[in-house]
């Protein structure tokens, strides 16, 4: 059947023996994700083929919206070999009995997929919606410029001498200035990470995931696949990441730091051990994840192409949207670009209470 049937854990697991097979896959698609993501529905959709063997895969999530309706959504999806409208549409036809079933007004796809001019051009000849390239951050749940690097069996000197100067000198440094390093899942470990997080989360003006979405990780990805780092000076923490190991893969997936003694460089420190445990697992590939923009002032671009370089840059199409009622697809393109002014707005202003809440409590003390 080209929807899974949850029940038949056999069949399951050849859906997610699939997932993993195919080598430009994403944890996201892997269906134990769905497990992270348990508030919303989800449903295992398959291309077979005539032997009934899978050729293409997409976990598609529900997103409930308003008044009935719902989006379908196909987060770093579909999985297939094939990187084009021809695997669109097929994987569509076997997603189409969920469109009556949960009311959806449209399919989004942000495959996993290197960008191309020429079959962006086709997806569109064919009456696909691209959400891309002249698109903001904002605009997109997901960011469709990455950083990342190709490992291809090298040691981590190797890769080391592939950095920029100023990137190496800092990794090296890092390892000089007494930083130990911690990891774990354990309820100590997630209580500092999450500190660590809030803090990050006030200073950069940003939301951050719950604890619970932590702890649904470590229950259902191995320690070979999911591990929280901590960098920490003595008796204090400096810096977390959380990253993921999947299909030779792996993730600079969540990370956060106090911004105390920044000196000290523990992002860099917490770079050289999820570096290694690629290099240690052998994978092919070491994913830093998205940037918002590509100026050399940004300092998350700066950080991340010191390791990658401008090759290092990986382009993809943004959100491939499929309409199915399209009066309703285009009012809620109009009223998410609302929400999204707006809730950049409210985090702002949290933001701001925040900081006069800690100044306030700096000035009584």
């Amino acid at each position: 059947m080209p929807i899974i049937d949850q029940n038949d854990l056999k069949k399951v697991k050849e859906y997610q023996e699939f997932v993993s097979s195919v080598s430009d896959t994403h944890f996201i698609q892997d269906p134990r994700w769905a497990k992270v993501h348990h508030n919303l529905k989800a449903e295992f959709v398959t291309v077979v083929d005539a032997q009934g063997k899978i050729t293409e895969a997409a976990t598609v999530y529900v997103r409930p919206i308003a008044m009935g309706y719902s989006l379908l959504y196909v987060n770093r999806g579909p999985v297939s070999p094939k990187h084009n409208l021809e695997a669109i549409h097929e994987i569509i036809c076997e997603i189409r009995p969920l469109v009556a079933k949960y009311k959806a007004f449209a399919i989004r796809f942000d495959p996993n997929w290197q960008y191309d001019e020429k079959e962006e051009e086709r997806f569109k000849a064919a009456g696909l919606k691209i959400r891309g390239k002249g698109f903001s951050k904002r605009d997109l749940v997901m960011s469709r410029r990455s950083m990342v690097f190709y490992l291809k069996d090298r040691t981590f000197d190797q890769i080391m001498s592939m950095f920029r100067i100023k990137t190496r000198r800092n990794v090296n440094k890092s390892l000089r200035n007494g930083l130990t390093l911690e990891e774990g899942f354990t309820k100590e470990h997630l209580d500092i990470f999450m500190k660590i997080l809030e803090e990050t989360a006030i200073r950069d003006g940003i939301e951050h995931r719950p604890r619970e979405f932590f702890e649904l990780i470590a229950q259902n990805f191995s320690h070979d696949e999911a591990r929280l780092y901590l960098a920490k000076k003595d008796d204090e923490y400096l810096a977390g990441t959380v990253g993921m190991n999947y299909a030779g893969h792996l993730y600079y997936y969540h990370s956060g730091s106090t911004g105390r003694l920044r000196n000290l460089l523990p992002n860099y420190f917490l770079q050289h051990a999820l570096i290694n445990w690629a290099v240690d697992s052998h994978c092919h590939t070491y994913d830093m994840g998205g940037i918002i923009s590509e100026d050399i002032s940004d300092g998350l671009y700066q950080f991340k192409i010191g390791f990658c370089n401008e090759e290092g840059l990986q382009e993809y199409y943004g959100e491939i949207d499929y309409p199915t009622k399209p009066l309703i697809y285009k009012g809620f393109i109009i009223a998410y670009g609302m929400l999204q002014k707006h809730r950049s707005r409210q985090v702002a202003k949290a933001v701001k209470q925040k900081q006069q809440e800690e100044k306030h409590e700096e000035d009584s003390d």
